[in-house]
């Protein structure tokens, strides 16, 4: 499969100067003159690497960045500027870019660089793949036999979960295992489709079909074919779009919007959420005839805390890894480091851990990790932390719960606000206002 780039740049000719460039090394690319038009993309479309400018007018690649972070934490990054400073440097290093170029560039060293980010990011997908399916704890190994037992059907999948338990990660073993191996994985996350233009993101359009329609396009359903469609927080599609979507599942059959030609579908789906859908039914927000076409095989994916047994087995691989790749010397970790990761919460489950090792591989250089090196709040459960008074009304003990967890994430992020929204499944606006709401600042 082509790696799916994003060029961004308010500089014209130098955005299709770096397009041709791309699309002659044999990658599929998307280029944006308006960094609007281009985040508004690559929110609800599945790409592997985004590049941009700095500064553009509108909106500038550092904040462009962070929304993207926000959004798509795991998304590769390239930002490009001609105004260089160390200080915007760290800036984009630390929000998450995974390479920074100084404009005027070498045309060599801009493949160089797309070629070297778009290998991490694959080594990274890889070990990423193994890494959530690690485990011998009971619940991992009945995991294991749903996902060799359906590998060679094509029945619909539901992947239940919280955030950053590994939810795409297990649908793309499912396919990888599957005899669709070979054919298209598309992810698209359902929250971020608008509803007005669900169609034509899903079906594609035909040129003319509607306002602001300048070509034809084909959706994602097209894009999918023969494959598999990875329909990510399905709980959050509108209604309108659960019966746009359950037409074409039980008939097999769509239109392109502004077209009268009937297409076939041959294409798996596995949907993923983080709401328990049977309770949406109930409150009349998810459709029942949908959730049972949707749930022929049903995959509940525990949060980390629920298998405390497999969490030695997956730091000691993120250490291996991180050392590896940061080029640190970490011998393993001591008693007391893998004692306060066990009776770690871990409210952003393995993607958090991930990071917290990480991050500690990279600070500590080289030796053995200690329980200091993790930069953890106090590893105690909720009900020690918040002392239960069954005198006070509900909803203030479950707001002093709330704000114990907001502080857990952002201890675990090291105050990055991005990474911890992000593990705590809110948006960035979401969470500021969370903070301002319980008082909460990192002088405090």
């Amino acid at each position: 499969m082509k790696s799916r780039i994003v060029v961004i740049d308010d500089e014209v000719k130098l955005l299709k100067a770096l397009k041709k460039a791309l699309e002659l090394e044999g990658f599929e690319v998307y280029d944006f003159s308006d960094p609007t038009s281009g985040l508004d993309f690559i929110t609800r479309r599945d790409v592997d690497l985004v590049i941009s400018d700095i500064r553009m007018s509108g909106m500038s690649g550092i904040e462009l960045l962070g929304r993207i972070k926000q959004l798509k934490p795991d998304l590769s990054c390239i930002l490009m500027t001609a105004f260089s400073s160390v200080e915007t440097a760290i800036t984009a290093i630390k929000l998450g870019a995974s390479d920074y170029l100084l404009k005027p560039f070498e045309l060599v060293d801009f493949k160089n660089a797309v070629n070297q980010v778009l290998k991490n990011r694959n080594l990274s997908q890889t070990v990423s793949g193994d890494k959530e399916l690690i485990g011998h704890s009971e619940v991992m190994r009945q995991i294991h036999k749903i996902v060799d037992s359906i590998s060679d059907t094509s029945s619909t999948v539901l992947i239940y979960g919280e955030s950053g338990t590994g939810k795409e990660l297990i649908a793309r073993s499912i396919h990888d295992s599957s005899k669709r191996r070979d054919m298209p994985f598309v992810a698209v996350n359902c929250s971020a489709i608008p509803e007005q233009l669900f169609e034509s993101e899903m079906f594609g359009h035909k040129k003319g079909s509607f306002t602001n329609a300048y070509t034809d396009k084909t959706g994602l359903f097209k894009e999918a074919e023969g494959g598999t469609l990875f329909l990510d927080e399905i709980g959050d599609l509108p209604l309108s779009g659960q019966a746009k979507l359950l037409r074409v599942l039980q008939d097999g059959i769509y239109k392109q919007v502004g077209s009268t030609q009937q297409l076939k579908s041959d294409v798996r789906i596995i949907a993923a959420t983080n709401k328990t859908l049977r309770k949406e039914v109930a409150a009349g927000n998810f459709r029942e005839d949908l959730l049972y076409r949707i749930n022929v095989v049903e995959i509940e994916l525990p949060p980390l805390r629920q298998r405390r047994d497999d969490i030695r087995e997956l730091s000691e691989f993120f250490i291996k890894y991180y050392s590896e790749r940061h080029n640190r010397k970490i011998t393993g970790g001591s008693a007391d480091f893998f004692e306060a990761l066990r009776n770690y919460e871990w409210p952003g489950n393995i993607r958090q851990l991930e990071n917290c090792i990480e991050r500690a591989v990279i600070l500590k250089r080289s030796g053995e990790l200690t329980a200091a090196d993790l930069n953890l709040p106090d590893a105690e459960n909720i009900d020690n932390i918040v002392q239960i008074d069954s005198s006070q009304p509900l909803a203030e003990t479950i707001n002093r719960i709330e704000e114990n967890i907001i502080l857990q994430a952002l201890h675990a992020a090291d105050w990055n606000y991005s990474r911890a929204a992000a593990t705590l499944g809110l948006t960035r606006q979401s969470l500021h206002y969370k903070l301002k709401k319980y008082g909460i600042s990192k002088d405090q």
